[in-house]
């Protein structure tokens, strides 16, 4: 894993974070993006240590541009990556019944959870190492689970990871032939922004457990969608 280049994602907090500090750790080179520059902070702090290992990026996963931008830049410093992953994540919160929805909030869902890293991948392709197995990672959800019992909730956000999960699908089939191995995961309930103080994972925990499932990944279990404890989930 040492010589890796790892891109991430929504890496200025939370899960994002804790895969950018651990994937640093473990030796990689990562490149972190974030949409907002005034957020980076922690990053920045990551970076005094690990000067030569981490370059951050500002990129919007919801503006077409800035991701143009990004592969270009990443192209000029002839970079190849080894591993994608697609953490930056929107939740339309209180979207819970049809009778009062945001259409806009749950629009934003599918921009961020879903199209954007649809067009994310789709520019990074050619900068990814055709040397040896190449990977993508997409940050799904069990709340975007089909066939799960679950109740009534957050129209946009289980919607937009419903169709990440296909997302996860569709390039699993059409990249196999080109050694690109590519999997959802569910990161649990985790303790972020997004997830609440009441919830029940601890990020590094979660980020530990992303990692691990990664790790595990390749052509002959490309396409499945696990939580981050390695169980296989369906979708």
């Amino acid at each position: 894993m040492n010589n890796q280049v790892v891109l991430i994602t929504g890496a200025n907090r939370g899960i994002g974070l804790a895969l950018t500090e651990q994937y640093l750790i473990n030796g990689c080179r990562v490149i972190a993006t974030c949409r907002d520059d005034a957020t980076t902070t922690e990053l920045m702090s990551l970076q005094a240590q690990f000067a030569d290992k981490l370059l951050i990026e500002s990129m919007d996963i919801t503006c077409p541009d800035t991701i143009h931008r990004l592969a270009n830049n990443l192209c000029q410093q002839n970079i190849s990556i080894d591993l994608i992953i697609n953490n930056a994540g929107y939740l339309d919160r209180d979207n819970h019944s049809i009778h009062a929805i945001d259409y806009a909030d749950a629009e934003m869902c599918f921009k961020v959870n879903a199209i954007g890293p649809l067009f994310l991948i789709h520019c990074l392709l050619s900068l990814l190492n055709k040397t040896r197995l190449c990977k993508i990672a997409i940050i799904s959800s069990s709340k975007g689970s089909l066939t799960e019992p679950q109740g009534v909730d957050w129209y946009g956000y289980r919607m937009s990871k419903a169709a990440a999960n296909m997302l996860a699908v569709n390039l699993s089939k059409e990249l196999v032939d080109d050694n690109v191995a590519v999997v959802s995961v569910h990161p649990g309930w985790v303790q972020t922004d997004m997830g609440g103080s009441a919830a029940r994972v601890k990020v590094i925990d979660s980020a530990l457990g992303i990692i691990k499932v990664i790790d595990q990944l390749s052509i002959a279990n490309t396409g499945e969608f696990y939580n981050f404890n390695g169980e296989q989930l369906p979708f």
